[in-house]
């Protein structure tokens, strides 16, 4: 499959959503063919789903002697525009969050792109599942690649809610990007009971009210549609493209990163 690589280096800055400290991260090419990597604090490991360290409300990679928090937006940029050879350095513990969505990352990339040597995507042998009675996620072999993603929050303003994406015939930019992170009110002062969401704010993400929201949706399915977006961002630790159908119901960060690793270790028995 056609790949891109960055002509030059990208920076973003801006706070972390969940401890609330300044981050700035930084987006080099990287050699043909080495992957991507993450470095923080002298320490430096590939972005791939072994490298996962915690999945409670956002991705964490580490390795070990130190992480970065909520790489998910990023990632899922990172995909839409097919980089998969880059060097990321990161100040501070998590990726900035922005504006709540992966629009800014995704804007902030484009421009500094070209094309890049062609990389062979995953394709799967058999049908893979993970999950559990509450949460699932599917994938089917497929000679082409679509997310689906379907969540209900009942009793809520959001109810069902499903999105659907593919990525080579629809546009991540307009359909996936501008989706931002949202919690339930009566969640928040639990996140912050738990050292979370300290660099919350309506101007990064979409508070789910009793009787509305906190802001005008900016999609239809504006919830679904970020689901779906995580969902690209964690699968990017796969390493390269996908070729496979995949549908999430109910599921999160935990679900995306264990069927990357499923995937990923199916990929090394066939090899073997």
């Amino acid at each position: 499959m056609n790949a891109n690589r960055l002509t030059q280096e990208v920076h973003f800055e801006g706070v972390g959503v969940h401890r609330g400290e300044k981050c700035l991260v930084s987006l080099a090419p990287g050699p043909a063919g080495s992957g991507c990597w993450m470095q923080r604090d002298g320490q430096r490991w590939r972005c791939l789903a072994d490298s996962v360290v915690e999945v409670e409300r956002c991705t964490v990679l580490g390795n070990g002697q130190t992480s970065v928090s909520t790489v998910e937006h990023l990632f899922a940029a990172l995909s839409s525009v097919a980089v998969y050879d880059c060097e990321i350095s990161v100040k501070g513990s998590e990726i900035p969050i922005m504006d709540g969505s992966a629009l800014p990352f995704v804007q902030g990339l484009k421009p500094f792109l070209e094309p890049g040597p062609a990389i062979e995507p995953l394709r799967l042998s058999q049908p893979l599942w993970v999950g559990n009675e509450q949460s699932q996620v599917l994938a089917l072999p497929s000679p082409v690649c679509r997310f689906h993603y379907a969540l209900y929050y009942p009793k809520t303003p959001i109810g069902y809610q499903e999105a659907s994406y593919e990525p080579l015939s629809d546009s991540f930019e307009q359909k996936l990007a501008p989706a931002r992170t949202f919690a339930l009110e009566r969640e928040v002062e639990w996140l912050r009971a738990q050292g979370l969401a300290r660099g919350g704010s309506l101007n990064n993400a979409l508070v789910v009210l009793a009787d509305g929201f906190s802001s005008p949706l900016r999609l239809e399915q504006e919830m679904a549609r970020h689901k779906c977006l995580d969902l690209v961002g964690d699968l990017y630790l796969l390493g390269r493209p996908l070729l496979a159908q995949v549908f999430a119901v109910k599921a999160g960060h935990r679900w995306h990163v264990e069927l990357a690793r499923k995937m990923l270790r199916e990929l090394a028995e066939n090899a073997g």
